[in-house]
């Protein structure tokens, strides 16, 4: 019980001290493109503009590699060399580009770095003859000094955004956490209805012998094991509120208004609050199980008892609760995972 102690408080521990951040914090951000192509006034200059922001926490994305590349769609056929574009404030970047003539374009925007998830996005404009005439022709665009000065970004467009297939280390990690976590869970799970069987005295579920030795198993080690999967799956449980969790969490009632502009947060958040609690509950009664079961045996049952009666009368009032709540946290891992997947599609969608 001592060890048990320990382990059930270390676990508590992380979870109470642990402070959940942005979606994206240590790994990559997602990044929603919005551009805008802004007449200068001198002939065929324009100024390219490009605003980037994490699709999850709506925050800039700065330090990226933005290039561009202009196609001409009409009247003529004609591709131009990707330049690169400077960031000028945090998630904005811009070029003062001296494109070749007049006519319809595209403007295909990339987007790299090693602290973001590699996106395109393509802008379609068009670049009208200026009111004096042509002017001189030019052969070839190209940057034109240094960008314009910092400031608002007006008239950008939300473009849809197409983010990198291909999955990273990060995604790997986050996959290889989720499965230790539901391998930890099940683990205790199921332990907790071992360590009621091994530990009771109640001789009608198992025969004596087999059951004598599944308890001196579980005292030597088992029980090591079993409990240590508590702290487990607390750990990876905070990971996926730091790295997993579609937003920034509210953790203030009187702060669930700010989660109305999130798709699908209040309830996100609604089912996290249910499962933690639930989890709390599992994790109190599995405790107390365990107390029951290594307190004096009490008499044992008439042969007619049967193996339910005798594994009712095993696991107490605090395991049939336990029971209860098994198939509720299960429901709760599922919905949240679902409404996960929804709100993430809602917020890319919402770019379109």
């Amino acid at each position: 019980m001592r060890a048990v102690r320990v382990l059930v408080a270390l676990g508590l521990l992380v979870l109470v001290a642990a402070s959940p951040a942005a979606a994206h914090k240590g790994g990559k951000a997602e990044p929603r493109i919005a551009a805008a192509v802004h007449d200068t006034g001198r002939g065929f200059e324009r100024v390219a503009t490009v605003r980037l922001t994490d699709i999850d926490s709506g925050e800039p994305v700065t330090g990226a590699t933005v290039t561009a590349a202009a196609e001409m769609t009409d009247p003529h056929l004609m591709r131009l060399a990707p330049w690169p574009l400077a960031e000028s404030k945090p998630g904005i970047y811009r070029a003062r580009v001296q494109f070749v003539m007049p006519g319809k374009w595209a403007l295909t925007i990339g987007v790299t770095g090693s602290d973001v998830v590699p996106a395109s996005a393509r802008l379609s404009f068009e670049i009208k003859p200026p009111a004096g005439g042509l002017g001189p022709p030019i052969s070839a665009p190209a940057l034109i000094g240094a960008p314009p000065p910092a400031g608002q970004a007006p008239g950008l467009q939300t473009l849809p955004t197409r983010l990198e297939e291909a999955i990273g280390n990060r995604d790997i990690l986050t996959m290889a956490i989720l499965w230790l976590h539901g391998l930890a869970a099940l683990g205790w799970i199921v332990g907790v209805l071992v360590m009621a069987v091994a530990l009771s005295a109640q001789p009608a579920v198992l025969a004596e012998s087999v059951r004598g030795r599944l308890a001196t198993a579980y005292r030597r080690w088992g029980a090591w094991v079993h409990w240590g999967f508590v702290p487990v799956v607390v750990g990876t449980g905070v990971y996926n509120l730091f790295y997993v969790t579609p937003f920034d969490l509210v953790w203030r009632p009187g702060g669930f208004s700010q989660l109305a502009a999130v798709p699908f947060g209040r309830l996100y958040e609604a089912i996290l609050f249910v499962k933690l609690g639930l989890f709390v509950a599992l994790l109190a009664t599995g405790t107390r199980v365990l107390a029951h079961t290594i307190q004096v045996a009490a008499p044992a049952p008439s042969p007619g008892a049967g193996a339910i009666r005798t594994l009712v009368r095993a696991l107490g009032p605090a395991g049939l609760f336990y029971l209860a709540c098994v198939p509720l946290i299960l429901a709760a891992a599922a919905a949240l995972r679902y409404v996960h997947i929804l709100s993430h599609v809602a917020r890319v969608l919402s770019t379109s």
